[in-house]
């Protein structure tokens, strides 16, 4: 079978003419079969070079149209035929009897030929969009700070249809420093080399990036943490403090048990500088905002902060899609009680991290239950309070903050490359995102920063509302039902937790006693 390609320029009269001749051969003749290819006037060029180039041919002395013969069924690099002049050299060799009646067409009729295949590879082309249009769903995702080491682990599950379904995902990547795009580039490859479904495009630039507007942006995920480096060189230097005291105890040959635990103190951060940071990025990313953007605010060391910025800076959007990840807090509480329990983490319900989890906050375990304890008493679906089965007072008011607090420093401690503590920070951040975009299958709460009322915390029947901001930012306990059903859930805290909760408000928020 004689199988001939035929590429030309769209408004080429003689690839109009070699179409029109392989048309006709194309009718006449038993096994000969053409297959035509039109392309763009102002890429024909350089495509003729690089095909060229590609199959080592010999360009023809006329540009356009360019003829080969497939020795395969298509593909390879074939035999070239070459021009229209030797393509009706070849047709007249081989079938010279038959072309008498094709010869007696005029040159007329192949310009008109010529003018209607460029208007139809125009229309092509419009077709082409449209059903792109109509059939693509396009969900742009903005991750800010994707050089955080934790955005490596959380990509395989951003780009899974769990977290958003039924969407050709568009990734876009920035950083603020420079040096870090190649690493960002290395990123982006080894994400085209998941072959995800859904994934689609992805993007990489520089945070300053004038040129780029979030006006299609549908999520915006801030994992930009002004303190992480600052966070790494405290802990660098608690791990040499740490291995100082460690050889000091050794060489008095004292036993784990008699060694005093070792109580690093919290780090003072510059809030002031921070806040200028997130307000001046919250500005940047504000102008022409969809209304329907969701921004999730995961820069561990300064949810807090940020959340504030973005709240209070970007108006376009309402402030319940402003929302700072609370939950790497709330998962470590609950395996310090899960641990306590023997039981898993996912089965430790209805803990609230209440207040500043940047600074105070409380671990409100009044609500807290357990689902499936193997106790005296046991059924698959069976609640038990978490608090009765501990009871253990001492554990739940001071033991378990401290644990908590000091729970990064430990697997930055003991884990190499910190890989533990980054991959708790993407877990969180991954189920956070499926529960707030599909909502949660269970009815449990859970914790989140957001802005909320006073009466929602329960304040304004014990205290003066002119003391407490009406619109409060803090972590509160909240159930999500869906994108646009995030309920706070109202907080029946102890006189003691209330209390607390109440100073800990009444604390400036540029205050260094609140972010130590």
């Amino acid at each position: 079978m004689a199988k001939f390609v035929i590429a030309g320029k769209t408004n080429c009269p003689l690839y109009a003419k070699a179409e029109l001749l392989g048309d006709y051969l194309q009718r006449n003749l038993p096994n000969f079969v053409v297959h035509k290819w039109p392309i763009d006037s102002k890429e024909w060029d350089n495509w003729v070079k690089s095909t060229c180039e590609k199959n080592q041919w010999k360009a023809p002395r006329q540009s356009s149209p360019l003829i080969w013969r497939e020795l395969i069924d298509r593909g390879g690099r074939g035999a070239l035929v070459g021009d229209l002049d030797d393509f009706q050299e070849y047709a007249h060799c081989y079938y010279g009897s038959i072309l008498n009646h094709f010869m007696t067409n005029t040159s007329a009729l192949f310009r008109s030929i010529a003018e209607e295949n460029a208007q139809q590879y125009i229309r092509d082309l419009e077709l082409n969009e449209q059903h792109i249009k109509q059939t693509v769903n396009p969900y742009h995702i903005c991750i800010i700070g994707a050089d955080h080491p934790c955005a490596y682990g959380l990509f395989p599950d951003l780009l899974s249809s769990d977290l958003f379904p039924n969407r050709d995902i568009c990734l876009r990547l920035t950083t603020h420093d420079p040096t870090k795009l190649s690493s960002l580039e290395a990123i982006a490859m080894e994400i085209e080399d998941l072959a995800c479904k859904q994934f689609r495009t992805i993007e990489i630039s520089l945070q300053n990036n004038d040129k780029f507007s979030y006006e299609n942006t549908d999520f915006i995920l801030i994992l930009d943490d002004y303190f992480n480096e600052e966070k790494q060189k405290y802990f660098d230097s608690l791990v040499k403090e740490k291995a100082t005291l460690n050889e000091g105890y050794d060489k008095e040959n004292l036993f784990a048990d008699e060694r005093p635990p070792f109580k690093p103190e919290k780090i003072k951060y510059d809030i002031k500088q921070a806040y200028h940071y997130y307000k001046t990025l919250a500005n940047q990313i504000q102008v022409n905002l969809k209304s329907t953007c969701r921004i999730l605010l995961a820069c561990s060391n300064s949810i807090m902060i940020a959340t504030h910025a973005f709240i209070k800076t970007i108006k376009t959007i309402p402030t319940n899609q402003i929302i700072g990840l609370a939950r790497i807090i709330e998962n470590q509480a609950k395996a310090r009680i899960g641990k306590k329990l023997s039981i898993d983490i996912k089965n430790v319900v209805d803990l609230h991290i209440v207040g500043d989890i940047n600074g105070e906050y409380i671990i409100d375990t009044n609500n807290c239950q357990a689902v499936n304890y193997e106790g005296a008493i046991w059924a698959k679906t069976f609640l038990r309070d978490s608090t009765e089965m501990l009871a253990d007072s001492k554990f739940i008011k001071e033991v378990i903050g401290k644990e908590v607090e000091n729970r990064d420093f430990e697997l930055y401690t003991y884990v190499e490359q910190n890989r533990t503590l980054v991959h708790t920070q993407a877990k969180a951040i991954s189920s956070f995102i499926q529960d707030w975009i599909n909502g949660s299958n269970n009815p449990h709460s859970y914790s989140c920063v957001m802005s909320c009322s006073s009466s929602a915390l329960g304040l304004t029947q014990t205290n003066d509302e002119t003391e407490t901001d009406k619109n409060i930012i803090c972590s509160v306990p909240v159930l999500m039902k869906g994108q646009d059903e995030i309920l706070p859930v109202d907080l029946n805290l102890s006189n003691d937790n209330r209390t607390a909760l109440t100073r800990i408000l009444k604390v400036p928020f540029f205050s260094s006693n609140t972010y130590q």
